[in-house]
């Protein structure tokens, strides 16, 4: 499954094309709604680890962030997710306003 927001980019005939040649099932997203979307902790995560890593080229960069992503601990995805109904509760409450998420 694939999350992704409304960015004109993903609806394109080539990306739209491409997912369903791959199987890939698609999970549609509010855009602008980063306390709704765990995965902007995962990219705060890699660019965390990412920091004082020396990457001179695309292929060191991809590798190491490849190597981060698999060593991302179990329980900081299971947390992400157990986190949910308190984010969709935070922001029902928050109305339109900022969450701490």
């Amino acid at each position: 499954i694939l999350q992704k927001d409304n960015d004109p980019k993903y609806r394109s005939k080539l990306c739209t094309e491409w997912k369903e040649q791959s199987g890939i099932v698609t999970l549609d997203w509010p855009s602008q709604s980063p306390d709704a979307n765990p995965i902007e902790n995962v990219w705060a995560y890699l660019k965390h680890k990412l920091r004082g890593k020396r990457v001179c080229t695309l292929k060191q960069l991809t590798r190491q962030i490849r190597l981060i992503w698999r060593s991302l601990p179990n329980e900081y995805a299971v947390n992400l997710v157990e986190s949910m109904p308190r984010r969709c509760q935070a922001i029902i409450n928050a109305g339109s306003d900022w969450t701490h998420y």
